[in-house]
C-alpha cells in the first residue's frame, strides 16, 4: 500500500477548493450574465413599446404593457399640465407646472439627473402623487425619473414613477443606465407625439377664432353622417352667416371686426355638445352639425344661438361706441340617406340665402346692418 503523504493531500484539498471556488465563481459570472441578457430584453422590449405608440391617445395602453413587460406593480406618469392639456386621455394624471415644480423641489440638487430618487417608498414626501393611490401599504420600493424636454433640457414634461413591495427592488446603489435611457427614449418620445398632435391641431384649427376649420369638417362629418344614415338617426346642418358684417369692418375697421369674429366663435363653442362639429369656414360663415338632434329641437337651439349671439355686445368687444349688433341668418338642413356633406351644405347654404332674403331690407346686392328679427330657419 502506498504510504499517506501529508503534502499531496494537502495540496488536493487545496485543489478541490479552488474548483469549488472557481466553480461559484463560475455560475455566478454565468447567472449575473443571464440576469444582465434578462434586463435588456426586457430594456429592448420596453423601448419597443416606446416607439410603436404613434398618438398621445395610446399612452395608457403602452404603460400598462410596460408594466407588464417589466413586471411593474405600479407604473405611474404624470405629465406637465402645460404642455399636455386636452390633448392625452384622461386616465393620464395632468398637474399645473408650478405643483409639479413644487414635488419635485424635494429632489434638489438633483445630483444623477434625469434619475431624481431610487429608494424606500416611505422616505419621500407624498408619494402617492407620484406613485397614485396603489403604494403598497406596508414597504416598498421606487424609481422617480424626471422627463425632460429633448430641445429644453431645463424643461421638465413629467415625471415617470415606479414601484414594487420588494423593498430591495430599487435599491440607491442600482445600477440604472438601462433606465435612464428608457426615460430618455420615451422622454422625446413625448416631445416628438406633442409635436405631431400640435401640428394636427394647426392644420385643422381656424388661425384667427381657434375653433375647427373646414378641413376638420371634410375630415369628420362624413363618419357622423354615416354612422346617422346606419343606426336611422336624424341630424341637422346648421348654416350661419353674420348680418351687415362688412359694416362691422367699414365703420370700425378690421380689427374690430376680427374682435366679433373671435366674440362669436366664443359664443357658439360654448353652447354645442362635445360630440358636435362646429367649425368657421371663413370670413363670417360658420358650420355646425348636430348629430341625433331631431327637428325640435335643432330648432329650439338655433333660437337660443340667435338669442345668445344678439347680446354679443360689438362696442365692448371692440372699444369703440356704436350701436351696430349682431344679428344672424341661419339656414338649417336635415340630413338624408345617401346625402354627401356637400349638398347638405349646399341645402343649408340656400336655406340661409332664403331666411336671408325674407329678411326685411335687405336685398342680395346689398350688404347692410339688418334690423332684428324673429329667426325663421328654413328646413330642407
Amino acid at each position: 500500500m502506498p504510504q499517506n503523504n501529508p503534502n499531496l493531500s494537502q495540496e488536493l484539498t487545496e485543489l478541490r477548493q479552488k474548483i469549488k471556488a472557481s466553480k461559484t465563481a463560475f455560475d455566478s459570472t454565468i447567472a449575473a450574465y443571464k440576469a444582465l441578457l434578462d434586463a435588456f430584453h426586457t430594456f429592448r422590449n420596453s423601448i419597443g413599446i416606446v416607439h410603436q405608440i404613434k398618438y398621445l391617445k395610446d399612452l395608457p395602453r403602452a404603460l400598462e404593457d410596460i408594466a407588464r413587460v417589466r413586471s411593474l406593480p405600479i407604473l405611474h406618469l404624470v405629465l406637465d399640465k402645460s404642455f399636455f392639456a386636452h390633448r392625452v386621455p384622461e386616465e393620464i394624471t395632468l398637474v399645473p407646472t408650478e405643483i409639479l415644480d413644487v414635488h419635485l423641489a424635494q429632489f434638489s440638487p438633483t445630483i444623477h439627473a434625469p434619475r431624481l430618487y431610487l429608494g424606500n417608498i416611505y422616505d419621500i414626501d407624498h408619494p402617492d402623487f407620484f406613485l397614485s393611490s396603489k403604494i403598497p401599504a406596508q414597504q416598498g420600493s421606487c424609481f422617480i425619473f424626471a422627463l425632460r424636454h429633448k430641445y429644453q433640457q431645463q424643461k421638465t414634461i413629467g415625471i415617470l414613477s415606479g414601484a414594487d413591495p420588494d423593498p430591495s427592488r430599487f435599491a440607491p446603489d442600482q445600477a440604472t443606465d438601462f433606465l435612464e435611457h428608457f426615460c430618455d427614449t420615451l422622454s422625446c418620445t413625448l416631445v416628438t407625439l406633442l409635436e405631431h398632435a400640435q401640428l394636427e391641431e394647426m392644420s385643422v384649427s381656424d388661425s384667427l377664432t381657434g375653433v375647427h376649420n373646414r378641413a376638420y369638417l371634410e375630415r369628420h362629418a362624413q363618419r357622423i353622417l354615416d354612422f346617422a344614415s346606419r343606426k336611422n338617426l336624424p341630424a341637422h346642418l346648421l348654416f350661419i352667416d353674420l348680418n351687415g358684417f362688412k359694416k362691422v369692418n367699414d365703420t370700425l375697421g378690421h380689427e374690430a371686426g376680427d374682435l366679433v369674429l373671435i366674440a362669436v366663435a366664443r359664443t357658439i363653442q360654448a353652447m354645442v355638445r362635445k360630440y358636435d362639429i362646429f367649425v368657421r369656414l371663413g370670413g363670417d360663415e360658420f358650420v355646425i352639425i348636430l348629430p341625433d338632434t331631431n327637428e325640435h329641437k335643432a330648432y329650439s337651439f338655433v333660437q337660443r344661438l340667435n338669442y345668445a349671439l344678439r347680446r354679443i355686445d360689438v362696442a365692448d368687444i371692440s372699444g369703440v361706441p356704436t350701436n351696430i349688433t349682431i344679428s344672424t341668418s341661419i339656414g338649417m338642413a336635415r340630413y338624408r340617406n345617401g346625402m354627401t356633406l356637400e349638398e347638405l351644405i349646399r341645402a343649408a347654404d340656400q336655406a340661409m340665402y332664403t331666411q336671408k332674403h325674407l329678411s326685411r331690407g335687405y336685398s342680395s346686392d346689398q350688404d347692410q346692418d339688418l334690423p332684428d328679427s324673429d329667426l325663421k330657419a328654413n328646413v330642407s
